[in-house]
């Protein structure tokens, strides 16, 4: 984990200490929960069976928590059953799957296949967004959207729902997903968690096991807290890192006891903030394992693989490293483990004797819906694919899951599977984000050419969402800075699954644009001021794309500012409609690195609905990215021509920036008629928590043409460039230099700038 998320949660985990009560005797610890009525439930007998049983205690660690792996190979390899397990976050995940019936390799095998920082991603990749999703990237806002209302701001209880993880979770404990009591999985476990409101140890024994695995992994500010039978709970750790009083109330005779947390460290007086809040938040779990594991006698067997800062809580890019030195730490305790085998008949009748899994996809015979949003049933279940009476499709399942995720005002969009009456169903719960329904919205672009052009505007507004069961929004925005403007929008599907839409806007701009002459230089400064309004039909195609006709009207004019006159006092107005058909499953508008984009419209400018003018044109854009590790390239096309008039300067296009023609600074030139061909390469440089930062280039052949010509007749426009770009936390980021053939190069800077 990087260090500013760090920080947070351990302020929170400190505030945690300070205001939860304590146990007393222990360091920093939280008071633990009574176990004794959890129920003496350590594996079933066969007559004749008189070995001890065994109980596993796995530990929290984060990521330091693979080593758990190599503890459960070990055992395996020495033929020792376990017969009881409890863990504590990454030991309940790791206890969890193994109780659930799978192997020491299957879970390996699951964790090696884990793209691991997109498991702490819970954001739906743009692809699989909806159309209006992506449509909200031409606002140029942050991600972050606290909640507003009449107490002020709201802020999200952690960064991630957890979504994806708990899917994963479902997915891997489905053939055991319909055993409710925990003492009748192939293991018995128990998942420990903390009760936000009291501190104490909360012990789960029954219920949805992957949301118990889940619970137990809510890291405070990073994992939103999850609902338990109306207990607010948060990661087992600040209670009872490593339970050896849970199994042992389960009935265990012996305990095997595997540490992993993160051991304290040597401070001196030149440690910085992190380094003392860090330590002060290890105090809560380190005193709490210290307390469990002076419980240990002289028969149990305490397990510590020396990791050290080899691995640390966010290591997850270490699974080989942790897991060898998870063997590392089995080999000074081997002996004893090996007074605890059976023979191989023995240790395969026990295995043999465990309540087995389902081998067999459940048949679903009704869904129900436990909805706690503002949407309606019938619109949230139009969006759930399940097919009753037949086997249920795990994939298609969680990928309708996550597109509803995808709405961006859930907090969790899951199931579970239950038995009732002897009929399988699937219960789906919606739960929104506490912090709605209304969003602030902000966002900051930034413009420079470094010869004249500094632009910097902020815009803050409000996202109210849903507005209505159907999934209508709300949104009004306006900027504030060097080009002030307003914008209010009113989104509204028709229907509960049709796919139509309406989209109604009014806006206010001010933008500020330079005139150039041909060889780029400056010869006027305008302000171009201008309002109006836009209102859409559209049809979306699921995730794909989706088909509008638009009508726009607006009133401007340019208002000199300083330098030639040419322009100034020009009133135009703007009266069309445009027919377009949108395919948009690339993976970033403004850094793309896979996938594809097309757009094919037609705007018509008429008179007779307030325009200067009566013309026509036409508009083709097509790209296409291909990424390969860290490389990536990107070809792409644009047509654009207009009706063989006079085309008002308002209307024609806009040429300059990356892709078109880098070697012009945007809007530097107008023109009526432009082709272009294009292509570029970016590298990736690295992530920063799932966010890439790339050094690219283009290059890019196109032609301008004007009234009365063709595309035969055109100018020949020879640009390149190289780029630096990072799709930060602020908006979009790009540094580049530009250059065209025969003219000299320009450097760009832009920030979360709309195009």
């Amino acid at each position: 984990m990087p260090a500013a998320p760090r920080l947070i949660v351990s302020l929170l985990v400190l505030a945690a200490a300070w205001t939860l009560p304590t146990h007393a005797g222990a360091q920093a610890g939280i008071a633990p929960a009574p176990v004794a009525a959890i129920g003496s439930h350590c594996g079933a007998r066969a007559p004749g069976d008189t070995r001890p049983r065994i109980g596993l205690v796995l530990g929290g660690g984060g990521a330091r928590g693979f080593a758990h792996v190599s503890v459960l190979k070990e055992l395996e390899r020495q033929r020792i059953p376990v017969d009881c397990i409890a863990g504590t976050s990454m030991g309940a995940l790791v206890g969890g799957l193994y109780a659930s019936g799978m192997t020491a390799a299957d879970i390996e095998r699951e964790m090696r296949a884990l793209d691991w920082p997109r498991m702490f991603n819970d954001r739906l990749e743009r692809p699989q967004r909806t159309y209006r999703r992506k449509r909200d990237d031409d606002l140029s806002l942050i991600p972050a959207k606290p909640g507003i209302g009449n107490d002020g701001l709201k802020i999200a209880p952690g960064v991630l729902s957890g979504e994806r993880v708990l899917l994963l979770l479902e997915r891997l404990t489905q053939p055991v997903a319909t055993r409710g009591d925990f003492n009748t999985l192939p293991i018995p476990f128990r998942a420990v968690a903390t009760d936000l409101n009291t501190g104490q140890a909360v012990v789960l024994g029954s219920g949805n096991l992957a949301l118990a695995m889940r619970a137990s992994m809510s890291i405070p500010g990073v994992f939103k807290p999850v609902i338990v039978d109306k207990r607010v709970l948060v990661d087992g750790g600040l209670a009872n890192q490593v339970p050896v009083d849970v199994v042992r109330a389960m009935g265990a005779d012996v305990v095997i006891a595997v540490d992993v947390g993160t051991p304290l460290v040597a401070l001196d007086e030149g440690a910085s903030l992190f380094d003392i809040v860090d330590q002060i938040s290890g105090f809560m779990t380190v005193g709490s394992a210290r307390d469990q594991l002076d419980t240990l006698g002289a028969n149990d067997i305490l397990v510590l693989p020396p990791l050290g800062n080899q691995v640390s809580t966010s290591d997850f890019d270490k699974l080989d490293l942790a897991m060898k030195i998870g063997e590392q730490g089995m080999d000074a305790i081997r002996p004893r483990l090996a007074a605890l085998a059976v023979a191989r008949g023995d240790f395969n009748e026990v295995v043999a004797a465990r309540p087995a899994p389902s081998t067999e996809t459940p048949v679903i015979d009704f869904v129900r819906l436990e909805n706690r949003s503002r949407y309606s049933d019938e619109y949230l279940l139009s969006r759930i694919d399940i097919a009753q009476g037949q086997p249920l499709d795990t994939d298609r399942l969680q990928a309708s899951l996550q597109r509803i995720y995808g709405l961006d005002t859930l907090d969790l969009a899951t199931y579970d599977l239950v038995v009732e009456d002897g009929k399988t169903g699937v219960v789906v719960s919606i739960v929104p984000h506490s912090y709605g329904p209304n969003y602030l919205e902000s966002g900051l672009s930034l413009y420079s050419d470094f010869s004249g052009d500094f632009f910097v505007n902020l815009r803050l507004g409000v996202l109210r969402a849903p507005v209505n069961p159907l999934g209508g929004e709300l949104r009004g925005l306006v900027q504030i800075g060097d080009e002030p403007g307003l914008l209010l929008n009113y989104y509204q599907p028709l229907g509960t699954d049709s796919g139509y839409f309406t989209d109604l806007g009014l806006s206010y701009e001010s933008p500020k644009f330079g005139l150039f002459d041909a060889t780029g230089e400056r010869i006027a400064n305008y302000r171009a001021p201008n309002w109006g309004g836009q209102a859409t039909l559209g049809r979306e195609f699921g995730n794909y794309g989706a088909a509008t006709l638009s009508l726009r009207r607006r009133y401007g004019e340019a208002a000199l500012e300083l330098g030639n006159p040419l322009l100034d006092g020009l009133d135009y107005d703007v009266g069309e409609a445009e027919f377009a058909l949108t395919y948009d499953r690339i993976d970033s508008s403004y850094l793309p690195r896979d996938g594809t984009y097309a757009v094919l419209s037609h705007v018509v400018s008429r008179t007779s609905l307030g325009a200067d003018a009566d013309f026509q044109q036409t508009n083709f854009d097509v790209l296409h990215a291909r990424a390969i590790g860290k490389h990536s390239g990107f070809a792409g096309l644009r047509y654009h021509v207009s009706s063989d008039v006079a085309i008002p300067l308002q209307s024609q296009f806009r040429l300059g920036g990356l892709t078109r023609f880098s070697g012009y600074r945007p809007n530097e030139r107008l023109v009526p008629n432009y082709a272009m061909a294009y292509g570029g390469y970016t590298y990736e440089l690295g992530r920063v928590l799932s966010r890439p930062a790339v050094l690219g280039s283009t290059i890019e052949y196109g032609r301008t043409w004007y009234d009365g010509m063709d595309l035969d007749d055109g100018e020949d426009e020879l640009h390149a460039s190289v780029y630096f770009g990072f799709d930060s936390w602020l908006g979009p980021l790009q540094l580049g230099y530009g250059l065209r053939e025969g003219g000299r190069g320009i450097v760009l800077l832009e920030l979360g700038r709309k195009r």
